[in-house]
C-alpha cells in the first residue's frame, strides 16, 4: 500500500491527535493554575514571614524596655539611697559647724551660752526663711503650665500677643 492518506476533512482530527490535543490543553491549564497559586501561595508565606519576624523583634524591644525599666528603677533607688546619705553628712557637718560657731562666740567673743546658741538658731532659722520664701517662687512652675496650654482646645487659649 502506499502513504496513507487523511480522509478527514481538514482541521478534524483523528482519536489519538484529538487526546493528545485534550492533554495538552489540560497541562497547560494546570500550569496555569498552578502559576495563578504560586505567586497567592508566595505572597501568603511573604506575609506570614513578615508578622512573623515583625513579633520577634517587638518582643525583643519590649524585653529590652523592661530590663532597662529594671535597671532605670534599681539606679533610682540607689541614687536615692545615696542621697539620703549625703544628707545626713551634710546635716551631721552643718551641726558641727553650728555647734563650733555656738562655741566660738562662747570663748573667744565672751557670749553667755545661751545666748550664743539662741543666735544660731536665729541664724539657721533666717537661712530656712529665705529658702522658703524662694522654694515659694518655684512652685508655679511644677504644674507643667506650658504642656497644659498646648493640650488645651484653641478656643480656650488666652489671647497673648
Amino acid at each position: 500500500m502506499g502513504p496513507a492518506t487523511s480522509t478527514q476533512a481538514p482541521g478534524a482530527m483523528d482519536g489519538a491527535a484529538a487526546h493528545q490535543a485534550a492533554a495538552v490543553h489540560q497541562a497547560a491549564a494546570v500550569h496555569q493554575a498552578a502559576a495563578a497559586a504560586a505567586p497567592a501561595e508566595s505572597f501568603a508565606r511573604a506575609a506570614g514571614s513578615l508578622w512573623h519576624e515583625l513579633r520577634a523583634s517587638l518582643q525583643e524591644r519590649a524585653k529590652l524596655f523592661s530590663l532597662e525599666a529594671q535597671r532605670t528603677g534599681l539606679t533610682l533607688v540607689q541614687l536615692v539611697l545615696y542621697a539620703v546619705l549625703a544628707a545626713v553628712l551634710i546635716v551631721t557637718a552643718w551641726l558641727g559647724l553650728m555647734g563650733g560657731l555656738a562655741a566660738w562666740m562662747v570663748i573667744n567673743a565672751e557670749i553667755h551660752w545661751g545666748l550664743a546658741l539662741l543666735t544660731v538658731v536665729a541664724l539657721n532659722l533666717v537661712v530656712a526663711g529665705v529658702l522658703a520664701w524662694a522654694m515659694r517662687g518655684l512652685v508655679h512652675r511644677m504644674g507643667f503650665p506650658a504642656t497644659i496650654r498646648q493640650l488645651k482646645p484653641f478656643a480656650q487659649q488666652p489671647n497673648t500677643p
